[in-house]
């Protein structure tokens, strides 16, 4: 399956000078459904989750292993919120042929790039060992200031399912989920992820009350909202180290321009032999091999007429 990506002429140069993939932050996508848990799981989830909490405490146990069951059973819907923050994306469409919509919405007055799957991985550098680390920088900073943390590279279709359906609290699946009314998008996405290495979180030890626990619903009360709170706090503490992640846009990956971009394809609406040439200039600037093309969607920029002589001296004029 051929990759596409739209995108305007600004971009483009920024993609062929920099020879980098820019990544935004999830939480900048606009779209507040995106990478949820959905209304129906997260409420079931919740609920399991208390029914196995309630079956806990019902054994005669020590205060610091029920905090520390409820921290198991609920920490990933309270670390959910804090994922988006540290989750970058780069969103391609899936096609063997071009697309009207995504030339109007997302390249109007652009262009589009082909590539293909095997390509977009080897040109980050993804292969069966993993990612190379030293490939991302910040948009801003322009350093690899992540040392010490953990990521994770992950390429997937996206899946278009309809409202209310379940989606799994943890795991990367949630980021890969758009609502149905979404489909024509035909996305496949790179999502990398930044979470804390072994060494951050022994950094931020949950706080785990370790007095004894009666079965009093008072104190059972107490002691899960001591640990709600230690969650919270541990993931401030998070927050408040990966400070510079949250004041960037995005991240950078470096990227060998010649393997990922096959072709590029100059958009229909507004584009004549003068355009081709400006990208084809682009392209030799910045050393891309690729071809360039105009699109195969054929557009009209003014309308067609013709005439009709219907009898001596009278006609009738067309303008379709």
């Amino acid at each position: 399956m051929k990759l596409m990506r739209y995108m305007d002429v600004k971009k483009y140069r920024d993609l062929l000078s920099t020879k980098t993939l820019f990544l935004p932050r999830y939480d900048n996508l606009g779209d507040m459904f995106e990478g949820s848990l959905g209304y129906v799981p997260a409420g079931k989830l919740i609920e399991q989750r208390t029914e196995r909490l309630k079956r806990i405490t019902q054994m005669p146990q020590q205060g610091n292993t029920i905090a520390r069951e409820f921290l198991e059973a609920f920490e990933p819907l309270f670390y959910h919120k804090f994922l988006r923050n540290f989750t970058f994306v780069s969103c391609w469409h899936q096609s063997e042929k071009e697309s009207a919509l995504m030339w109007k919405m997302y390249a109007q007055k652009g262009v589009m790039i082909k590539s293909d799957l095997s390509s977009l991985k080897s040109s980050l550098g993804i292969n069966a060992n993993g990612y190379q680390r030293s490939n991302i920088f910040w948009q801003d900073h322009g350093i690899d200031n992540v040392n010490g943390y953990e990521i994770s590279v992950e390429v997937n279709k996206v899946k278009y399912l309809p409202h209310g359906t379940e989606i799994e609290a943890v795991g990367s699946d949630r980021y890969f989920h758009k609502q149905a009314e979404y489909e024509d998008e035909k996305e496949l996405r790179i999502v990398l992820q930044l979470e804390l290495g072994p060494q951050q979180r022994a950094n931020f030890p949950f706080e785990i009350d370790n007095s004894p626990l009666t079965h009093n619903e008072e104190e059972m009360h107490n002691l899960i909202l001591r640990s709600w709170k230690s969650v919270e706090r541990s993931h401030e503490k998070h927050s408040l180290v990966l400070n510079d992640i949250l004041s960037e846009p995005g991240v950078r990956c470096r990227v060998d321009i010649n393997s990922l971009i096959k072709e590029v394809i100059v958009n229909p609406f507004d584009s004549g032999d003068s355009d081709v040439s400006e990208i084809e200039s682009l392209n030799r600037e910045f050393g891309l091999a690729a071809k360039v093309k105009k699109s195969v969607i054929e557009t009209r920029k003014s309308p067609t007429t013709f005439s009709i002589k219907i009898s001596e001296g009278k006609t009738i004029n067309f303008v379709l």
